[in-house]
C-alpha cells in the first residue's frame, strides 16, 4: 500500500532543549491516523514538521520526511511551499484566530485555490459553494458573505474543513478539531471527517488528547509521550493488546458511560517531562507503575511485523 506520510527519526529542538526525540510514523494512503497523548507531548510540533511549518526558533532533523510523495528534506523552500499548498490541508486547533475576523469567508476560502491552482475568483467561489454544501451548510452562498464572527464555533470549524479541501489535497491534518465544540457538534464534525475520508479516499492525520475519539474514528494510531512515539499500530490491535504502560493507563481513564454524576475522572499522577527528553532511558519512568531500575538507563524497542505493532518498553 502507498504511504501518504513517511517520517523516520524526527528530532525537534529549541536551542539545546530537545522537544521531540526520534519520532517515526507512517500514514497509509486513505487512512485516518490518530496521534494521541497529553498536552505538551509534541503532537502538534511533529505534524508541523511534516509540513514544514515549525514556529521560528525551532530546528529539526530527520532521516526521512516524505509527505504526499515529496521528500521535504531535499526540496527547496519554493518547492515545499508549492507542494504543501497544493497537497496538504491544515485545520488548526484554534478556529477563532485562524480565520481573519474582518474578512468575509469568501475572500479567505478562495485565496489559496486561486494562487495554487491558477483559477479565477468565479471558479474559486463556485468550488467553495459546493464544498460548503458538502460540509453541511444549507445556504452556502449566504455563509460565503458572512464574517467569521457571525458564525458559531461549529460553523467556523466546518468552514475550515471546506477551506482545507479546496485544492483536493492528499492529506488533511486536523489538530484537536473538536476541542472548542460541544458534544453534539463534536460528533457531527467527526462524522464529517469520516465521510470525507471514505468518499474522497484522502488520508487524515487526527491529532487529539481524546483516546476515545481516536478509538472510534482512526484506522491506525501513534501514542506520543514527552516527544517520543511510545506505541503505534492498527487501532484495533493497540486497544485489544496495549503493550506500553502509558497506553494502558490512557485506555483505563477513557470516561465510561457507567461513571456516576459528580464522580471525578481518573487521572495519571505526575506530569509530562519538558526537559531531559534526549535521555536513553524511558521518559515515562517517574510515572510508570511498572518501572524497573533499568528503565531509567535504557529502553527496548519492539516491532511485531505481523501486526505492524511497535512499542518502546522493557516489559515484553
Amino acid at each position: 500500500m502507498n504511504k501518504t506520510v513517511e517520517l523516520k527519526n524526527l528530532y525537534i529542538k529549541a536551542g539545546d532543549n530537545t522537544l521531540v526525540n526520534k519520532a517515526s510514523l507512517m500514514i497509509e494512503e486513505g487512512e485516518i491516523f490518530g496521534l494521541v497523548g497529553e498536552s505538551g507531548s509534541g503532537k502538534t510540533l511533529t505534524a508541523k514538521a511534516i509540513i514544514n511549518l515549525l514556529p521560528k526558533g525551532l530546528t529539526y532533523s530527520a532521516d526521512e520526511i516524505i509527505t504526499a510523495g515529496k521528500n521535504i528534506l531535499t526540496a527547496s523552500n519554493k518547492e515545499k511551499k508549492e507542494h504543501i499548498g497544493k497537497n496538504i490541508g491544515y485545520i488548526p486547533q484554534n478556529t477563532v484566530f485562524y480565520l481573519h475576523p474582518m474578512l468575509k469567508i469568501k475572500n479567505q476560502i478562495a485565496d489559496g485555490y486561486i494562487y495554487h491552482m491558477h483559477k479565477t475568483k468565479k471558479e474559486a467561489l463556485e468550488k467553495a459553494e459546493a464544498l460548503l454544501s458538502k460540509v453541511g451548510f444549507k445556504s452556502p452562498k449566504t455563509v460565503l458573505n458572512y464574517y467569521p464572527w457571525q458564525l458559531s464555533g461549529g460553523m467556523r470549524q466546518r468552514c475550515n474543513i471546506a477551506m482545507a479541501l479546496m485544492n483536493d489535497p492528499k492529506l488533511i491534518i486536523a489538530d484537536e478539531p473538536t476541542t472548542a465544540l460541544d458534544t453534539t457538534v463534536q460528533r457531527q464534525v467527526m462524522e464529517l471527517f469520516k465521510a470525507i475520508n471514505e468518499e474522497m479516499k484522502l488520508s487524515i492525520l487526527l491529532i487529539s488528547h481524546d483516546l476515545g475519539l481516536v478509538k472510534h474514528y482512526s484506522h491506525s494510531l501513534g501514542v506520543m509521550y514527552a516527544g517520543q512515539i511510545v506505541e503505534s499500530g492498527y487501532t484495533k490491535t493497540v486497544f485489544s493488546r496495549p503493550k506500553h504502560p502509558y497506553t494502558q493507563l490512557l485506555i483505563k481513564i477513557i470516561p465510561s458511560l457507567e461513571i456516576r454524576k459528580n464522580e471525578p475522572l481518573t487521572e495519571i499522577p505526575g506530569f509530562v517531562k519538558d526537559k531531559g527528553r534526549d535521555s536513553n532511558g524511558c521518559l515515562f519512568y517517574n510515572r510508570c507503575p511498572e518501572a524497573m531500575d533499568i528503565c531509567e538507563v535504557k529502553v527496548k524497542e519492539h516491532m511485531d511485523d505481523n501486526e505492524d505493532h511497535y512499542y518502546r518498553c522493557n516489559l515484553e
